[in-house]
């Protein structure tokens, strides 16, 4: 087995294989085509993003600008880093792509430190040097947000930075059933997605899942002179 370490971060070619499973389930079909704009690591005929790939291996959304420093780890570990043909990429899908992580990562940060504004007595789980936030859940993948609230139960938080579909349902109910499993003995598992909007769908299928709510958040803009 080979590993290597970014950031701090080491991980082994085990780890990028089960972050590859982790897109390929989750987010390949909410991430358009060539969105990552120059680079692409290739596994199996397919095509990953290096940033999104790292970000999931190493469970931050803090990744450098990427090329070599990001690239050149998936190398030492055996993977084949390809050049993407940039003729075909617009510079808007590259922005809103960097927009949506970016802004996912502040929405995650802000509400670590806010939890109590999503609901009273809400605080973040937090055992033997491991925290909540971007909790590995092993096989089940990483939960962005792991939450204690006021009866000492369990609360699976899952962010989405625009609208989501029912595909976030099987995703969360995955981590509540991991957490059910493996952390809460007596405890019971509960789940808040937390969205700029949701599908139809998605709000059909969270009906029939116990325990699972819906909160949309709503962006306020307020400006003050320099």
């Amino acid at each position: 087995m080979k590993q290597t370490t970014y950031r701090g971060k080491t991980f082994t070619d085990t780890d990028v294989l089960s972050a590859m499973e982790r897109f390929d389930n989750e987010i390949r079909g909410s991430f358009p085509d060539k969105r990552w704009v120059t680079y692409a690591v290739k596994h199996n005929d397919k095509l990953y993003p290096p940033k999104e790939l790292m970000r999931l291996v190493t469970g931050t959304q803090k990744v450098g600008s990427g090329g070599k420093p990001v690239n050149s780890r998936f190398e030492e570990l055996g993977f084949k880093v390809t050049t993407l043909d940039d003729a075909d990429i617009s510079s808007a899908e590259a922005d809103d792509s960097e927009t949506t992580f970016s802004f996912e990562y502040d929405l995650e940060n802000w509400l670590i430190a806010n939890l109590e504004q999503l609901e009273q007595g809400l605080q973040l789980y937090q055992k033997n040097g491991a925290t909540g936030q971007q909790y590995d859940a092993q096989v089940a993948g990483r939960i962005d947000i792991l939450a204690i609230d006021s009866h000492d139960d369990f609360v699976v938080l899952e962010l989405k930075a625009g609208e989501a579909d029912r595909q976030v349902c099987g995703q969360i109910q995955g981590y509540m059933g991991w957490v059910r499993k493996n952390l809460a003995g007596t405890k019971k598992v509960r789940g808040i997605i937390v969205a700029g909007d949701f599908t139809e769908r998605m709000v059909y299928a969270a009906e029939v899942v116990p325990g699972l709510r819906l909160k949309k958040y709503q962006v306020l803009f307020k400006f003050t002179d320099m």
